[in-house]
């Protein structure tokens, strides 16, 4: 599978505006599953199942792993994501549908800004303007650091990938803070204790 998708064209994002399809793509990432086993993890029914399946399969977001067969002939066919991580290039998107995967960018932005909270033993303001501007800006550095992660292949399960793309996606953001000021007073409010 590739290490980076990024998801860049309207209709492939519209497609994982839905949540259960964002669930399938990760489950997918970790290991070969059937549609059985799918359904089984997700609490759906085999019908729901195979219709996020068919959607997935329609923009290559989900390939067939392997072919086989069972003991009574039955063919069992594991899917797998095309991709381990995917990153939503929001700035290339409608803002209808980049805003369907904002809450997820938020959430990641406000983890990123308590860990330094408490590595750097700072205060940040507790405003929205402070979580949103990190937000962008740090989509905007995991987005860059995935358009280098495209064409590399890894191994299903393989965290490492994940970690090495936002690592180096969040040490590009505080370096480019350190050289634009966003981590000072000024731009962010931030102030030591």
């Amino acid at each position: 599978m590739k290490a980076a998708y990024i998801v860049s064209d309207s209709k492939v994002a519209k497609v994982l505006i839905d949540p259960m399809r964002r669930a399938i793509l990760n489950l997918l990432s970790q290991k070969p599953m059937t549609q059985a086993q799918l359904a089984d993890e997700l609490g759906l029914s085999g019908a729901s199942l195979n219709y996020h399946i068919k959607i997935l399969r329609s923009k290559k977001l989900v390939v067939v792993a392997k072919r086989e067969f069972e003991m009574h002939r039955l063919k069992q066919i594991f899917f797998l994501a095309a991709a381990y991580i995917f990153v939503y290039d929001l700035d290339s998107l409608p803002k209808d549908i980049g805003r369907y995967f904002s809450p997820v960018s938020l959430e990641r932005a406000r983890a990123v800004i308590s860990v330094l909270i408490i590595s750097d033993r700072n205060r940040i303001d507790h405003t929205p303007d402070v979580s949103n501007s990190f937000s962008e800006r740090l989509s905007r550095e995991l987005v860059k650091v995935a358009r280098a992660h495209e064409d590399k292949e890894v191994r299903y399960g393989n965290e490492k990938v994940l970690y090495d793309i936002y690592t180096k996606a969040i040490f590009q953001l505080l370096d480019k803070s350190k050289d634009s000021l966003l981590l000072q007073k000024t731009s962010m409010n931030i102030h030591h204790k």
